[in-house]
């Protein structure tokens, strides 16, 4: 299984995009939930998200999104069985 980049580019290039792994944009993540531990690490917990939550963003110029709603290998939440997302866009 990719990782989210390597997926974002594979599906970039079947488009005849031409943008390279360096254009991308870190990811936002509004779903997981990553704590830092005392000892600096990090460790996978549950989601805080819930049915009916939602995050509203406002696009200043022409924007590119990519969405990815996969299950990641090393966090076991939601039984790696990812749950639906809805998107609405307003011109």
């Amino acid at each position: 299984m990719h990782n989210c980049r390597d997926s974002f580019m594979l599906q970039l290039a079947d488009c005849g995009a031409d943008i390279r792994k360096r254009d991308l944009a870190p990811n936002i993540n509004f779903f997981m939930n990553v704590p830092i531990t005392k000892e600096g690490g990090y460790k996978f917990d549950d989601g805080v998200s819930a049915p009916g939550k939602y995050v509203e963003m406002k696009a200043l110029e022409d924007v590119m999104i990519l969405i990815s709603n996969c299950p990641q290998l090393n966090n076991p939440c939601n039984a790696y069985n990812p749950t639906p997302v809805r998107l609405l866009i307003w011109d």
